[in-house]
């Protein structure tokens, strides 16, 4: 039941939450449910209102969507915030719908705050959504990471523009709690009809949920106490593996790679050694997908071995992880690479490329026809630290031929044939495995 202060709570919390911050503008995620019309009711009690932005993103994928987004813009004129409506054009991708449309939404909702100069944006998920998030990774047999479920805050970013700050101020709060607070204050609700469609996994989850939570078994609370416990878990291990990188020697090449100690590496017990190696794996491979520890092969000791795009290999008193070469610029097989990036008329002034590398284009580029961001990709053999490593670093390319390259790379190429030679310019590029390696930013 609604208490005659939650109000109150609820504004103080997010007052709370918000103190670091105070006097800056911020936005606010609003879908148009009650969780988020909430929210940003008690944002507006905050702080003032010329200091809010709320946006809606519409995924297209509902005929009613668009009406949601108009509900929301309404509201928020009538109430002086300013508002923008964030659009998911293009292809729809045919499976994976949910992961893909999360992934867009905070891409845009990113992307929006960097062009309005906001640094701050806040969500509305509260105890219930944490609680489906754990049950589903419980589910899929998650780790540690992912049962810790959705921290309360954390940085993210649209491919290559600035960080934001991710706050989400509601996680103790149950959806009926929100949906009074909207009621009460008479917000404006719309409801997701998929949110009681069966067909769709999160709302079987809920259901069970539901029913579990009657009978006192696994149910939101106990879910959230779990998620809580398993994030200090997480915080200590992060520090570990801080402590652990250093202990190996662990230095992070400007060509992305990174390089430890293989005696020092071995001194390690088993589980450090190897939960190392995994986010290394994360850091250099490519890829937007965790690498778990118990996925890493145990023959890294003495032989190369590739994993998740990156290759581990053995040089010398060395552990050099590395962008895999044949995962990137095409294998021997014919199988194609990756990580191209045609670069038209309206290329921002940066790019992320491979998820690796931020580049600067250069602003001739975006007003003349054939550009392209590829990888070096030399076939000259060469030990790794030298030409393998530097074909796995961003070359800007024109028509075929290589224009420019990182000077990074030209310093370890010295010895190499063609085309390096061919690329005049520098290509500035900034190299994020540290990032990556301990999670600081998720890039959408």
């Amino acid at each position: 039941m609604l208490s005659d202060d939650d109000d109150t709570k609820l504004i103080e919390q997010v007052t709370e939450a918000l103190t670091p911050d105070r006097g800056e503008r911020l936005a606010v995620a609003v879908s148009g449910g009650a969780d988020s019309m909430a929210l940003l009711w008690a944002v507006a009690q905050a702080v003032p209102k010329d200091c809010i932005l709320a946006l809606t993103v519409d995924h297209g994928l509902r005929a009613g969507s668009a009406g949601e987004a108009a509900m929301v813009a309404e509201w928020c004129m009538a109430q002086g915030i300013a508002h923008e409506t964030l659009q998911w054009t293009g292809d729809k991708p045919v499976t994976g719908i949910q992961a893909a449309a999360r992934a867009m939404r905070y891409g845009l909702l990113a992307r929006a705050c960097n062009e309005k100069g906001v640094r701050v944006l806040m969500t509305a998920h509260h105890a219930d959504d944490q609680a489906e998030t754990v049950f589903a990774r419980l589910a899929r047999g998650s780790g540690v990471d992912g049962l810790a479920a959705m921290p309360r805050e954390r940085l993210i970013a649209a491919g290559a523009g600035l960080p934001v700050r991710l706050l989400r101020p509601l996680l103790s709060w149950r959806r009926s709690a929100l949906r009074g607070i909207a009621a009460a204050n008479g917000l404006p609700v719309a409801d997701d009809p998929s949110n009681d469609d069966p067909a769709y996994e999160r709302v079987r989850r809920r259901a069970f949920l539901a029913a579990t939570g009657v009978q006192d078994f696994l149910g939101v609370d106990a879910l959230n106490r779990m998620a809580a416990s398993l994030a200090d878990t997480v915080a200590l291990q992060e520090s570990q593996l801080a402590e652990t990188f250093r202990a190996c020697g662990g230095w992070l090449t400007g060509a992305g790679a990174i390089v430890l100690s293989r005696k020092r590496l071995e001194g390690l017990p088993d589980l450090f050694a190897t939960r190392l190696l995994a986010r290394s794996v994360e850091a250099v491979g490519g890829s937007d997908m965790p690498v778990a520890p118990a996925e890493m092969p145990g023959g890294w000791r003495e032989t190369a071995m590739t994993l998740g795009g990156a290759l581990c290999a053995p040089e010398g008193d060395d552990l050099i992880i590395m962008r895999e070469p044949a995962a990137l610029n095409g294998r021997a097989d014919g199988a194609g690479g990756g990580a191209v990036i045609e670069i038209g008329p309206d290329a921002p002034d940066r790019l992320l490329w491979d998820r690796r590398f931020i580049v600067a284009i250069p602003a001739n580029t975006r007003n003349q026809s054939g550009f392209s961001l590829a990888p070096i990709a030399l076939s000259a053999s060469g030990p790794v630290t030298r030409t393998r490593l530097a074909s796995t670093m961003p070359g800007l390319w024109r028509d075929g031929r290589l224009i420019a390259v990182p000077s990074y790379a030209k310093t370890m190429l010295w010895h190499a044939a063609a085309p390096w030679n061919q690329a005049g310019a520098d290509l500035h590029v900034e190299a994020l495995t540290e990032e990556r390696l301990f999670r600081r930013i998720i890039r959408f």
